[in-house]
């Protein structure tokens, strides 16, 4: 009978144990792996998602396009971290060059009535604004202007930042974000030396146009069919347009030094930027 009753307490012992091990130890190790195994949770609803559409569709539907800047400026600086933010710039950035180089009536916009003798250059001159600005908006072809003309100019702030980290150009008015243009190729980093600046400040030091290589001015019958770039005082980098396909490899060391966007990108910062606007590498 002992024999039976010691063989049975230990059944019991083990049985308990086993159960334990199993409760304790096993089930949660199995739940933690089956918990692992399932597809991550889908992501909450993007409130701000409601907000975007709304100001999108002010353009869409009624083809506002002051109010829906308006509405998108507000978007962008009041949800910078929205999964459409990318979207909402991109908008906001064509409506913006599209109604600062146009003739279309803005509460910004100011009138020049040409007086004898002025040229587009003179004029730029006076109202600080580029010349290439005031030929597009017009739009005008000739240096020449008539007495009594009337010429339509936005002033403006400009300052550009070249981000690294973004990969992208960034172009500011007054502080506000305008446009934004991706970069297609960078120049690698400068090699570490010590403790290296985060960011590095200059301005736009020149605004080269060429035809078939050969520099021309606003003056030229056909500058706006030119190529692009802006030299600035950066570490002598510009902002050039990424040559196509079809280009001829540059000469020996006439190949560009700086961040290479969209040829269009580069013809529209020739129209905006003065010499002399912030320019910040970071």
């Amino acid at each position: 009978m002992k024999v039976i009753f010691l063989i049975v307490l230990a059944i019991a012992i083990l049985g308990t144990g086993a159960y334990f091990t199993y409760d304790m130890v096993i089930l949660p190790k199995k739940a933690l792996q089956e918990e692992k195994a399932q597809p991550p949770p889908p992501p909450p609803p993007d409130p701000t998602v409601q907000e975007f559409e709304k100001a999108k569709a002010i353009r869409m539907k009624s083809g506002k396009s002051v109010e829906a800047r308006d509405a998108l400026a507000t978007f962008v600086e009041r949800y910078p971290e929205s999964s459409r933010i990318g979207e909402a710039k991109d908008l906001l950035g064509d409506i913006n060059v599209t109604l600062f180089l146009s003739s279309k009536p803005t509460p910004e916009k100011q009138v020049y009535v040409v007086l004898g003798g002025d040229v587009i250059g003179r004029v730029a001159n006076k109202l600080k604004v580029p010349p290439e600005q005031l030929m597009r908006t017009n739009p005008i072809k000739k240096a020449m202007l008539l007495k009594g003309q009337k010429l339509i100019y936005a002033p403006a702030d400009f300052s550009v930042v070249i981000s690294r980290k973004r990969n992208n150009i960034t172009l500011l008015n007054g502080g506000r974000f305008f446009k934004q243009y991706a970069i297609r190729t960078a120049p690698p980093p400068p090699a570490k030396a010590g403790s290296p600046p985060t960011k590095l400040t200059g301005k736009v030091r020149d605004k080269v146009a060429t035809i078939n290589g050969e520099r021309v001015t606003f003056e030229h019958a056909n500058f706006w069919d030119a190529e692009f770039a802006i030299d600035t005082t950066v570490h002598g980098y510009a902002i050039y347009p990424e040559p196509d396909e079809n280009s001829p490899p540059p000469a020996e060391g006439k190949a560009p030094k700086g961040f290479a966007i969209d040829p269009a990108g580069c013809t529209e910062l020739a129209a905006l930027l003065s010499l002399g606007d912030p320019v910040t590498l970071e």
